[in-house]
């Protein structure tokens, strides 16, 4: 008699919880890499590095429209950056690393101790808490670190075509009181302007940036001119600049960049199907002993 009781009751609790929407992902990659031993210096030649990240995500929504979703990734091993920043990242976290967000009537309440990036400099994911939605057509987003006492933000919407981007923050090591204005225009035609310009306390630099990309069906063309805040013998637009060429054609992406400072970038990825791709990079960095190159295989699932 108690067993059955005991299943009634457990079944009339079961009845109030919303269902729960559960999603696996994730990516896996290996890579031969020669980045003459930033990452370890007793690395000077090429080596090998694989990795993984798996994703799960699991979301409800109660009957009065709160949603929740909670999400972690386990990972492991080195992934190389080779589009970005060209380090390697360890994919080291555990399911201990919490990211939960409730969301209702458009905005969205995001929880992850430590885990939150930086609005004006994704490089810092110390933040805690996020709000973010959007008033009369703009999207507004803030960010806060209780224990640090800092936050950051972001303002986005559209004016009479113009895209503008409002951002900042108060964490010293992603620039201080910084904040930066973004705007771009799309003429018509493939052609499309954009402009910016930033104000930074402590050791990083102000600077102003005007620029096109110009789209001509496979290739795109890219030019910066760059103003350089503190920058001795560095005071105008195009001190500093940076140019780039896009060919993206089927399975085929490939770019070239360079810089002022003789500063070259090549990369290219082609999609081989089923999630998986191949990309080869190549980054000399003019003046400096961090040159990369690498090529590697990715894979999604």
């Amino acid at each position: 008699m108690k067993r059955i009781l005991l299943t009634t009751t457990s079944l009339v609790l079961a009845a109030g919880v919303a269902q729960a929407d559960v999603s696996f992902s994730g990516t896996a990659g290996v890579a031969l890499i020669d980045d003459n031993g930033a990452s370890d210096a007793t690395r000077v030649d090429m080596f090998f590095e694989s990795y993984y990240d798996f994703d799960v995500t699991a979301s409800a929504e109660s009957d009065n429209g709160v949603s929740v979703s909670v999400g972690f990734d386990i990972g492991g091993g080195n992934k190389i950056d080779y589009n970005d920043d060209d380090e390697l990242e360890a994919q080291g976290k555990t399911v201990g690393d919490a990211d939960v967000a409730v969301s209702y009537a458009g905005w969205t309440l995001t929880v992850d101790q430590a885990g939150i990036d930086n609005l004006f400099d994704d490089d810092y994911d110390s933040q805690d808490v996020q709000i973010s939605g959007s008033i009369a057509g703009w999207s507004v987003a803030m960010t806060s670190d209780q224990e640090g006492s800092t936050s950051s933000y972001s303002i986005g919407g559209n004016v009479a075509g113009v895209a503008l981007t409002f951002t900042g923050t108060d964490v010293a090591a992603a620039g201080g009181d910084a904040s930066k204005i973004a705007a771009s225009y799309a003429m018509g035609n493939g052609l499309t302007l954009s402009a910016s310009v930033q104000d930074e306390d402590g050791v990083a630099e102000d600077e102003g940036k005007i620029g096109f990309s110009y789209a001509m069906d496979s290739l795109t063309v890219g030019y910066t001119a760059i103003k350089p805040g503190d920058v001795a013998g560095a005071d105008a637009y195009g001190d500093e600049w940076d140019f780039s060429v896009k060919y993206s054609a089927g399975a085929m992406v490939a770019s070239f960049a360079i810089d002022e400072a003789d500063a070259t970038t090549i990369i290219a990825d082609y999609a081989l199907g089923g999630g998986a791709s191949a990309f080869a990079a190549m980054h000399d960095k003019a003046g400096t002993a961090t040159d990369l190159t690498t090529v590697g295989l990715n894979f999604a699932f």
